[in-house]
């Protein structure tokens, strides 16, 4: 494997990050939805909402990841764990796969109560790029607040 990205012989634009992945690259960007800001590379914060109902039910925070493994990796294989930055003693988190996931290829574990993971359940045998929406619900103190992580998998041959 060549790494375009770092030999700087991909075509990506300025406004997009280059993604190595086996045998080629990924030019990706990162737009943030309605209501809400970028804060990093790979992190959209949700804008305050004042009194606004409908604002307050969206996601607090939408962050993407970038995975990238072969064909036929062995299954069940647990590929992304989320939980709370901050967790404390009553925490409850649950983990749900909410688009992508057509295919079954993918679940959720449950670890502990501030804690989940994404599990490859079945094996995936061609080269293909999925998207995965994942949403953390967390329960804290009577509040629960979502989280969602946006993993693009590209699996390479």
């Amino acid at each position: 494997d060549i790494d375009e990205c770092v030999a700087e012989s991909h075509n990506c634009s300025f406004n997009e990050t280059c993604f190595n992945i086996q045998g080629g690259f990924r030019c990706l960007s990162l737009e943030c939805p309605e209501n809400y800001r970028k804060s990093g590379d790979t992190r959209c914060e949700r804008l305050p909402c004042n009194e606004n109902k409908e604002c307050q039910s969206l996601p607090l925070r939408i962050t993407y990841y970038h995975l990238s493994f072969p064909t036929n990796i062995q299954v069940p294989t647990d590929i992304f764990r989320m939980g709370p930055s901050n967790a404390v003693p009553g925490d409850k988190i649950q983990l749900s796969i909410i688009s992508g996931n057509q295919e079954g290829f993918f679940t959720t574990k449950k670890v502990n109560n501030h804690s989940g993971l994404v599990v490859m359940q079945r094996q995936i045998t061609e080269p293909r790029d999925l998207l995965l929406t994942i949403q953390m619900r967390l329960s804290h103190h009577g509040t629960v607040n979502t989280f969602i992580a946006k993993l693009f998998i590209f699996v390479s041959a």
